[in-house]
């Protein structure tokens, strides 16, 4: 495909698919290692630091990135040291495949060198990246001096490094013949005792070529093997798996072993059918909570480096991996599977129709959303009986202190839901509703608690009554991830019990308190001393002085299984809380019902829990919506039926809030950080319903009174037909018809606009301040006069992408702005600042200064899910050419007015379009160009963009855009509007064809090859034949 993107790479010399697949893969190293080094330093490992040797430009990562990669380097080598441990006369073998720039051999050799006594390290990888491997290490000194008698190799070419304990090889895995010469070479392996590592690396592989290695190594003799990777616990639909996969994709390292062996069952029988003897697994999570892998103690550890509360998102990060340590001889290590060969959504819950869940797209609309309401971690109150309010949490970039209020239809909500300006913005809080209500029919509610950062607990409570919000008593101790419902003294007054918790200085609390209106906080007596401390736990009344306690986590970091009984009993003094535990029939369902994390609510006979982290893990979907009935707490899922989700995406259930009302149980916000992969969010509110269906509430998010929406006019349309003037000419042309307009902020239908496919422009959204600060002196200051920026610079008024009539020019920004703004014919499409050629643009990252300026809106959240790159756009007076893109977007302008003439995708063929490529030489703004050839029988569409307005671009609309007023700037968003089907590899444009159309124009030149030697009539026959056969099946397309 020749392309914009094409020909401002020719300048570099091409590289062969697989040698750029190669690179990509290589590139996996630079991120894991600096995240690698960044925990070296950070979490208290001992001098010397091998893995600064290798890190030129250190970066600090968050708490979450730190807690991932410390226990996955801690199993790793507690993998290895143990191989060490065990007694044997053979020489030990650690064959690290796929290593990267992995420092676990100088770590040990600098640790453990008495165990490392009888021991050679060989990493194995790309020949390019392990010649720089050896390179660094004969230069630092540092690692120099840790390896022992440094001697010549056999093949220095394969083997640049080889000493007595370490051996570099440089080899493809893909090749294994090779591998096993260049090894045997060296090492006489059916001497030794051999250890297999695999840490994320043959999941890049194919699946035939990993398989390959599996079996290889287990023909080497006396051999175990670790394997560290990607699993899909709870199906490939789960958020979580959605934005890992996605993050693979994007980076052109597709996890590849995935799809076939998705769980720790799948991983062992691929073993046991390569010769494994012996084969155990489980997943990070699993070995996290099992004291025998590692110790409560070193649990507890780990919190003196650094304050951490992301443990669901931690949780959902190792229940995502596995560690498989597999032998072909008896007494070998082994990693003991135990109560996990029953793990929920991995052995013998994830089905094919699970994985199919993946393509879920809401066949009805989100939710009406006049702003941003992205929060997790809030609370959720009832106001009225048709109102209700989520305050607080964590937004997009900083804990909240507003309220969202929803009613069940869009009016003007009773209440306002803001709290006063002292209230410092928190998460982690509880805000629990009284049954009091007040004359005009609101309930009372208490807020408690909550916290900043975890090291600040906060104390400060709030009660809202008559509409009017007022501090009351505080806690005698700042806690936040405590548990809070309500219950009623010996007079029938409701009161507030809380329990547990965490303090500011990381303290997990087990104390029980109540509060009354009249007497403030009152500590209560536990009469049973066996409930150990937690924080995280859900609590709901079921009576008047009863009500249920289950889950939680404990200091050191795991899930609770415990499911109590309380009853409380206020007028003895002190007051007592009586417990009394419950056991399920299995400990399958104890540990699904005993969560962290979860949302609980009492209905009108029954308790439900939504969401939250088991002990054992991720959460399969069926079994994140429990019913508990009463008395005999037999449990029940909500949701029973997949088919019951259908045409509703899946969200991610943690850090969010729900409440139970007549018509079921209502969900509100949450989402997490999903490890290294990028951000989850739930928007909107969904509905649960008695008979278990999934759905879109039709519940309004209102904002507060001061910023309700006003119903204003539609901006002065400018009507515009193709007889315009263009270059000083007019024409007569056919007259384009208008595009749609719609306001998404009466009606948000954009997930049905995609699917209908057709261009639409949405007003009224918003897009942030940048409609009113992007002026040129603005950008010029903000972005910086001297950046260098590639742009267009245009002989005439209208780019021609066939004839070439521009050049690429580098020149200062300042004066790329000043020269447009004077009427010069040039045009910046913005490329990636770090890796323009392989990388496509992320506007946020590409210009930091002036990205929180635009927003997104929030009805656009399918784009924000599925998002594939974000380009700056600042035109001066020249057109760009009619071409198409293969990904759908989104234009969003800013400043200025543009026109643009859309062209349907069944026109293309009028177009003059060259088969494999994206771009016309027709200038369709010329006076006469509709009107003449192919292009009278097309079908054109029209837009002016204003600033503000945000035109929806589908797949293959060819389009052409020209500003008519000045300086025209825009925010271009490209997403995957399709599941499946895209090419793979790199895409740096949004524009390159589907895998089928490239593999289908293979096909053709193979097809017209094969009629070599045949005589011209016959061939001409029967390719016409074929071509009116292909035809006839496209006229096909779409009829049922």
């Amino acid at each position: 495909m020749h392309t914009e993107a094409n020909e401002m790479i020719s300048m570099k010399p091409k590289r062969h698919k697989k040698a750029r697949a190669d690179d990509s893969v290589m590139g996996t190293n630079d991120a894991s290692i600096v995240s690698k080094r960044d925990v070296e330093k950070c979490y208290g490992y001992p001098l010397p630091h091998v893995y600064r040797n290798f890190v030129k430009k250190p970066k600090r990562r968050s708490p979450l990135i730190h807690r991932g990669y410390w226990f996955r380097m801690y199993a790793i080598e507690k993998v290895v040291k143990r191989f060490l441990s065990e007694a044997s006369d053979k020489r030990k073998i650690v064959l690290n495949l796929g290593c990267g720039y992995d420092a676990l051999p100088f770590q040990i050799l600098a640790k453990e060198n008495e165990i490392c006594r009888n021991t050679t390290f060989v990493d194995v990888d790309y020949p390019s990246l392990i010649a720089s491997k050896a390179a660094i290490i004969k230069e630092k000194d540092e690692l120099r001096s840790l390896l022992e008698k440094i001697m010549d190799s056999k093949n220095p070419k394969a083997v640049p490094l080889r000493s007595e304990h370490y051996m570099a090889v440089g080899c493809d895995l893909r090749n294994v013949d090779q591998l096993d010469k260049i090894l045997r070479a060296e090492v006489p392996l059916q001497k030794c005792k051999i250890l297999v590592v695999a840490e994320v690396s043959i999941t890049y592989m194919d699946l035939d070529a990993a398989d390959a290695i599996v079996k290889y190594a287990a023909g080497l003799g006396d051999v175990r093997f670790c394997l560290l990777e990607q699993i899909l616990p709870a199906g490939s639909s789960h958020p979580f798996a959605v934005q890992m996969q996605s993050h693979f994709e994007k980076l052109n390292t597709p996890l590849k072993s995935i799809h076939r062996y998705p769980t720790p069952k799948h991983q062992m029988q691929r073993f046991r059918e390569r010769n494994w003897s012996s084969v155990s697994s489980r997943s990070l999570w699993g070995l996290w909570c099992d004291s025998r892998f590692i110790s409560a103690r070193e649990r507890s550890s780990l919190n003196a480096f650094e304050p951490f509360d992301e443990w669901e998102a931690f949780a959902f990060f190792a229940s995502h991996y596995i560690l498989l340590v597999a032998s072909n001889t008896a007494n070998a290590t082994a990693i003991d599977y135990h109560t996990e060969a029953t793990y929920l959504g991995s052995d013998d819950t994830t089905t094919d129709s699970d994985a199919d869940n993946s393509s879920f797209m809401p066949d009805t609309c989100m939710p009406h959303q006049p702003k941003e309401t992205i929060r997790t971690h809030g609370a959720l109150y009832k106001g009225r009986r048709d109102e209700f309010y989520h305050y607080g949490g964590f937004g997009e970039m900083k804990r909240l202190d507003t309220t969202d209020v929803y009613t069940p239809k869009h009016t003007t909500p009773f209440y306002d839901g803001k709290l006063p300006n002292a209230i410092e913005p928190r998460m982690c809080h509880t805000a629990t509703t009284l049954r009091y209500r007040n004359q005009d029919g609101s309930y009372d509610c208490l807020i408690v608690g909550g916290r900043a950062s975890p090291e600040h607990a906060l104390a400060d409570c709030w009660l809202h009554r008559d509409r009017t919000w007022r501090q009351v008593e505080s806690l005698p101790q700042g806690r936040y991830r405590h548990s809070a419902t309500t219950t009623t003294d010996k007079d029938g007054d409701q009161v507030v019990l809380i329990y547990g918790g965490r303090s500011g200085n990381g303290a997990t609390l087990d104390s029980w308190l109540y509060w009354h209106d009249k007497l403030g906080w009152t500590e209560i007596t536990c009469e049973d001393s066996s409930l150990v401390p937690r924080f995280g736990a859900s609590m709901v009344s079921n009576g008047p002085h009863t009500g249920v306690l289950l889950g939680g986590m404990s200091e050191d970091g795991t899930v609770i299984p415990e499911f109590w009984k309380w009853e409380i009993n206020l007028s003895l003094e002190p007051p007592r809380v009586k417990l009394s535990t419950h056991c399920f029939s299995s400990a399958f369902l104890q540990q699904t019902v005993c969560r962290f994390g979860a949302s609980i609510s009492s209905g009108a006979s029954s308790v439900f829990v939504v969401g939250g982290v088991a002990h054992y893990g991720c959460l399969s979907l069926p079994y994140e919506f429990l019913e508990l009935l009463p008395d005999s707490f037999d449990v029940r899922p909500m949701i029973s039926q997949m088919e019951k989700f259908k045409g509703v995406p899946v969200p991610l259930l943690i850090g969010h809030s729900s409440v139970w009302d007549e018509d079921g149980l209502a969900i509100v916000g949450g989402g997490a950080v999903c490890f290294s992969f990028g951000n989850f969010s739930n928007i909107g509110v969904w509905r649960v319903s008695e008979d278990g269906r999934m759905d879109y509430d039709p519940w309004y998010l209102c904002l507060e009174k001061d910023q309700l929406p006003r119903e204003e006019p539609l901006p002065k349309r400018i009507k515009l037909t193709i007889n315009n003037k263009y270059n000083g000419s007019d024409g007569p042309g056919t007259a384009p018809i208008p595009v749609s307009r719609e306001r998404l902020l009466r009606d948000g239908r954009f997930d049905r606009i995609v699917l209908k496919s057709e261009p639409v422009v949405m007003e009224g959204l918003g897009l942030g301040p940048c409609t009113t600060r992007w002026t040129a002196e603005y950008l010029k200051r903000q972005i910086g006069p001297e950046r260098q920026v590639t742009v267009h610079q245009a002989e005439s008024r209208d780019m021609n992408f066939q004839e070439k009539n521009f050049t690429y020019v580098t020149k200062a920004f300042g004066i790329f702005i000043d020269e447009i703004s004077t009427g010069q014919t040039q045009y910046l499409r913005s490329l990636s600042k770090t890796e323009p050629a392989r990388s496509p643009a992320n506007f946020a990252m590409d210009y930091p200064n002036i990205a929180t300026d635009f927003r997104l809106p929030s009805q656009l959240q399918m784009v924000i899910q599925s998002f594939h790159s974000s380009v700056l756009r600042i035109s001066g007076p020249v057109a760009m050419w009619l071409h198409y893109d293969v990904m759908a977007n989104v234009l969003c302008q800013v400043r200025g007015m543009k026109r643009l003439l859309l062209f349907p995708p069944s026109d293309i063929s009028n177009l003059q379009i060259p088969y494999g490529e994206s771009s016309s030489s027709v200038n369709v703004f010329a006076a006469d160009a509709l009107g003449t050839g192919g292009f009278a029988k097309t079908h054109p569409v029209e837009v002016v963009l204003q600033a503000g307005d945000i035109l929806f671009i589908p797949p293959l609309w060819a389009h052409s855009a020209f500003p008519t007023d000045g300086v025209s700037v825009a925010v271009n968003t490209f997403f995957k509007n399709i599941a499946s089907g895209y090419a793979p590899g790199r895409d740096v444009y949004g524009n390159r064809d589907i895998q089928a159309y490239e593999d289908g124009r293979r096909d053709i030149e193979k097809i017209s090859k094969r009629f070599g030697g045949i005589p011209a009539a016959m061939s001409k026959c029967y390719l016409e034949r074929l071509a009116a056969e292909l035809l006839e099946k496209a006229g096909k397309v779409g009829v049922s």
